[in-house]
């Protein structure tokens, strides 16, 4: 395990447990790996997941693209256009792009089987219960990880 590995793995953690906990995603963690992510691509040349630097730059450009739609549209919340951010500037533009895949493919199963759920107790359908998509945001980093070794 690299020592990049270790600080993405926690971090993503982080993230899971404070948007499932609150349904926020703390600026500290977002920006804040932001910061990390672009001090580590201007001391090294690459990103924390060794992809180039204009590879986490398309990153980021895809991420802002898919994301700032989304929350213009009030589908995403802010911490989640900052997160896929994060994610871009960690690792590149296709490990950017699978992470999102997964993530709104996670989020579509799981947001079915709430429905689905919610139908059988016959409870109505509430906004706040929905995953966040922060979760499935850094779950979807992790697998695409995995995926891509």
């Amino acid at each position: 395990m690299t020592i990049a590995e270790m600080i993405v793995i926690p971090w993503c953690l982080g993230v899971i447990l404070a948007d499932l906990h609150a349904r926020r995603i703390p600026n500290i963690l977002t920006l804040g790996m932001c910061l990390i992510a672009i001090c580590w691509l201007l001391l090294t040349g690459h990103s924390m997941m060794n992809a180039t630097m204009q590879s986490a730059a398309l990153g980021a450009a895809i991420s802002l693209l898919l994301t700032l739609p989304a929350y213009a549209a009030r589908l995403l919340g802010a911490g989640d256009v900052k997160l896929l951010l994060a994610i871009a500037l960690v690792s590149s533009g296709y490990i950017t792009l699978l992470a999102f895949v997964i993530a709104a493919l996670l989020a579509i199963v799981f947001g079915g089987a709430y429905l689905i759920l919610a139908r059988l107790r016959s409870k109505p359908f509430t906004r706040s219960r929905w995953l966040p998509f922060g979760a499935a945001l850094s779950v979807g980093l992790l697998l695409a990880i995995g995926i891509t070794k």
